[in-house]
This record gives C-alpha cells, structure tokens and sequence, in this order.
C-alpha cells in the first residue's frame, strides 16, 4: 500500500463533523413531509414511475432519446419544451425526457448570488419556476445540474421533488466550488441530507443520478478510474444512504470501445432486476471541429448509430443525449438542437437493418477489463481510506474527504497500477489521458519548427493557472505547454473563484496568472479579476482562454466577449504562441 497516499489521506480526516447516519436520518424525516409530484407524463402514460415506462422501453428494445435543455430565460425554456413534445410527435422520435440546465446561481442560496457570475442560462427562484416546466404537455423533466450537490441543495432538491423530477442530481457535482461559496463543512452536511431526502422517495422511483465527466473521472488519464470511482459512488449513495443510484456519463470517453464498455460494466457490476444503475449518455464533446461545423454531422451520426444499436442489443435502459453539433463554438439555439435529434429520429428507422451486422466481442471484452481492473481500483481506495483511519461507514465523513482531494490528485492517490516513480500507467488510456499527451507533442513540434520557438522562452517564468469552471482539458493542455517552454507553472486546479485565484498568486508571490474558462462566465470574471487587483492595490498580467463569450443584456444567445474583455486590460487568446510570446514579453 502507498504509504505517502495514506498519510495525505489521513490528513484530510475532518474533526468537527456531526454523525454522517444522523444527518442522513434527518434528511430521511424531511423527505417523508414532502408531497412528490407526478409530470403529466406518467399521469398519461398509466405507469407509476419513469423507471418503469424506462424498464418497459428496454424490453422492447425501444430507445429513449434525452435533451439537455437550458435557454436563455425560463419563459424561452417552457416554450422550448412544447416544442421539443411537437417535435416528437411530429418525427416519433421518443424523446420523452428533458433535463433542465438553470443557471450556476441556482445553487447558491439567495443572499450570494449578486456578486457571482451569471452564466449563459435562465434562472429559478421558487417553486413555481420548477412547475412551470411541465408546461401543460407530456414530457418527463429532470432537474439534475446544479441540484442535488450544491450549496443550496436544500431548497433545489426539496423543490424537484414537489415538481416530479424522478432523476436528481447530479452527485459527482459535489466536488465543485460555488462563487463566493465556502463553507464546504455545511455544504456537505447538506449534501448528506439532500441524498436523505431522494433515499426517503426510492419506492416512488426517484433517483439520486451522477455524470462521471462532471466528477472526479473527468480528470482521469485512465478509463478504470471512471469504474472505480462509480464503484466508490455508489458505496455511499447507495449502500450508505439507501437511495437509488444511477450512473450517466458521455462527454469525455468519445472512443467508441471504451465508451459502450462502460455501461455494460457499471450494469453487470451494479445493476439488479429491482434497481437499474445506468442512466443516460451524453453526446462526446471533445472531437468536434470549430471550423466547417456542418462536418460535425458525420462522427455524431456515427455515434448515436452504435448507441442505438447497443441499447437495442443489451437492453439496459441507456437513454441518448446526442449534442448539437455547434457544441464546441457556442451554446446551442433550440433549433440548434432539434437538427441533431432529427438524425436521431432517422437512424432509429434503419436501425434494426444492422443488428445482425454487429459483433459486440471487442466492447465486451474491454468491459471485462473495467470491471476486474474497477474493482481492484475501488478496493485500493477503500483500503487506503480505512487504513488512514477514514469512517468509510459515514457517508457525511467519505464525502468530506473526498471534496478536499485535489481532482487532478485522486486518479494518482488511489490507482493501483503505477510505476516505480509512483506514476500511474493507464491500463485503458482515456482520450484525455491520450489526446492531452498527443496535443501537446504536436503543437509544440508546430511551435518549434514553424514558429521558430527554441524552448527556453519562458524560463523564469512562475505563473498560477487555473479553470473558472469544471473543465479540465484545457487546464491540462496550458499547463504541460507552458511547462514545456521553461515555465514554473502553480495548478490552481478547477472551480477556483477570482479570489481564491488571487490569494495563490499573492500566497506564491506571482504576478503572472492564466485562466481557462468555458461556461459562458468569462467576462465576469474578468471585472472581478480586475476590480480586486484594483481593491489590493496590486498589477497582475493576466491572460485568459478557453469558450470567450456571455449572455448579455438583450440577447437571447451567448455573443463573442474577447473585445470587451480585452478593454478590461486582460489579454484573451487561444493561440498558444501568442500566449508564449505575450508572456515572454511581460517577462522582459
């Protein structure tokens, strides 16, 4: 066992915390006084949950397509939603479910959210705003993003469950900061007793849903990792807590073995005839192109293809969520949306024309490899957390711990396969894990040999980076560029607030400070960043990167902010040789 993995555990090892089965136990009492509702749909349809119409789909090898729904104000979101019914009916598509994406500000409660950045999506703020969403037609809403994890979990969850959202979620979001937010002691005692308040609803189907790619997997050089982490998951939702699990996930694994292996191993190591561990997958997001988007069409085609007929063939209940093929540039219009589900719709139609074509041997095998290799991962895990002294019978104790790992520290802490340097050796590279190591081979060879760039430019150089969001990719990518050309890079890792990012430049005696970030909030950040130099009476050189455009007054869709940020006095690229040169520049 990793000695050092277990002393840093140890570490982490909370004294102040109340019994984890007690708060759970409260939350179970608040659960039992609140009246679940039932959508429209099932009220319709004659079924008593959602999981059940789903168990009745998968038998018939029926497919469930799913829409990641979330415009610009809640007016615009309702109406999205009857269109998306009239799109169904009108295709026969079953596109019955859609789950809602509010604003980042949902999750903080009330008095926090004026000095925090708005992001790119509608806002709720009671009850009524939940209902709204059922918008007088048959359609199944989950509320998940944002919910369940979140600072404000108390009044989310206890609302999605009065508005009949089956599906909460989403548990891997725990980990994620909230602006202005950092009372993480209460946040998971809350966190505890939100789970307490699904668990307290589990015989009327309701679900406590997780999206890998928005966890800790999401940082994984290893597809492994993402088994044993929905392995540990699901040992303190579940196990623990006594709710429901189910887990989705999609963004991240695009390469398509690894990507169906998945499902199949989390369903053979989870699933049971009374509870179904698999949710949805998301379309993959990491190979689209920003030019030529129409291209887009053929790899998500391809995509949504083999998942079709891997739902058809296993019949586990693994709904679709494709994306918009204008993913990668801008949040996508609802037109935007409805495009690719109409792709969806066709294929559906030739499908059962290529079940006998397909040989599924290479996806199961690779299954095989998750789950023996998961598991190993998971018992590593465990057994580090008990030998560190962790209560892993504490639900409140585990999720704690885990919420103070660094994400770019947890593959490393627990991964059994490593080398004798202590690194970890993927046993199923990610597309993360490959693509990063690929990217950054070819960019710097274009940087050397087109560029003329020797190396040594930005020696000298001590610079913080950091993600404003959850995104990892192109934190990764900066860092290892950077590092390459003689930088001292300080990781601030991911979800790191202006403050939090000015308190590490100060802390490290930096003034050079880089930013990714990808939901929309970049030029808030920017005038936070800004006005808080401006409050320490400090100069920082600040470059920001990563998806540059807001939601501003009177537009419907997020527009390109690099100009106005740039006004700000904060340089903005996504060219890495402009991003060496600026710096090198500052530097002399």
């Amino acid at each position: 066992m990793d000695k050092k993995s277990v002393e840093f555990i140890k570490s982490l090892k909370p004294t102040d915390l109340p019994n984890g089965m007690d708060v759970l136990k409260e939350g179970i009492a608040m659960g039992n006084k609140i009246k679940a509702g039932k959508s429209l749909f099932l009220k319709e349809s004659g079924f008593d949950t959602f999981q059940a119409y789903k168990e009745d789909c998968a038998a018939r090898g029926e497919v469930i397509f799913e829409i990641l729904l979330g415009m610009a104000t809640l007016e615009e979101q309702v109406d999205a939603i009857k269109k998306i019914y009239e799109f169904g009916q009108r295709t026969g598509l079953n596109i019955r479910t859609v789950q809602c994406v509010p604003s980042v500000l949902v999750a903080l409660p009330k008095e926090y959210r004026e000095n925090a950045p708005e992001g790119t999506s509608y806002l709720m703020e009671t009850l009524d705003d939940y209902l709204a969403h059922q918008a007088d037609v048959p359609m199944q809403v989950f509320f998940e993003d944002h919910i369940l994890c979140c600072p404000n979990s108390i009044e989310t969850t206890t609302n999605a469950i009065i508005a009949g959202s089956e599906r909460c979620g989403l548990v891997s979001q725990f980990i994620w900061s909230q602006p202005g937010f950092s009372d993480h002691r209460q946040h998971m005692i809350d966190l505890v007793k939100s789970i307490g308040m699904v668990a307290s609803k589990r015989d009327e189907g309701f679900i406590c849903d997780t999206f890998m790619d928005d966890g800790l997997p999401g940082f994984a050089m290893d597809c492994v990792t993402y088994v044993g982490y929905a392995l540990l998951e699901h040992h303190i939702v579940h196990k623990l807590c006594g709710a429901r699990h189910q887990i989705s996930y999609g963004n991240l694994l695009s390469e398509y073995i690894p990507r169906l292996a998945f499902p199949l191993a989390i369903h053979k190591l989870l699933s049971t005839k009374e509870e179904n561990a698999i949710g949805y997958v998301n379309g993959a997001t990491i190979y689209q192109w920003d030019h030529d988007i129409e291209s887009n069409y053929g790899p998500a085609a391809q995509e949504m293809l083999l998942e079709i007929l891997f739902e058809r063939h296993y019949k586990m209940g693994l709904q679709i969520d494709p994306v918009s093929i204008t993913e990668k540039i801008t949040v996508p219009t609802l037109q935007d949306l409805l495009n690719i589900f109409s792709v969806g719709a066709r294929l559906c139609e030739q499908a059962p024309a290529w079940d006998a074509l397909m040989n599924w041997t290479p996806i199961e095998d690779c299954a095989d490899i998750m789950m023996k290799e998961g598991t190993k991962f998971f018992e590593n895990a465990m057994a580090i957390f008990k030998e560190a002294g962790i209560n892993t019978e504490d639900p409140l104790e585990m999720f704690m711990v885990i919420k103070k790992i660094n994400p770019s520290k947890f593959e490393a802490i627990f991964h059994h396969n490593k080398d004798k340097n202590g690194t970890v050796v993927p046993l199923i590279p990610s597309v993360l894990g490959r693509q990063t190591i690929e990217m950054t081979k070819e960019i710097v060879k274009e940087l050397h040999e087109v560029k003329g760039l020797e190396g040594n430019e930005l020696e000298g150089v001590k610079i913080a980076v950091a993600s404003g969001d959850t995104h990892t990719y192109g934190l990764y990518f900066v860092d290892d560029i950077l590092t390459q050309f003689g930088a001292e890079v300080i990781n601030g890792g991911v979800d790191i607030d202006p403050p939090e990012l000015l308190d590490l430049a100060d802390e490290e005696g930096l003034d050079f400070i880089g930013i990714s970030v990808h939901n929309g909030q970049g030029l808030e950040y920017a005038k936070q960043l800004v006005e808080l130099a401006k409050k320490r009476g400090k100069k920082y050189n600040m470059i920001l990167g990563g998806m540059l455009n807001a939601l501003l007054p009177g537009e419907s869709v997020p527009v390109d902010v690099q100009d106005k940020i740039n006004e700000l006095g904060v340089f903005t690229s996504n060219d890495t040789c402009e991003m060496i040169c600026k710096l090198k520049s500052w530097k002399s």
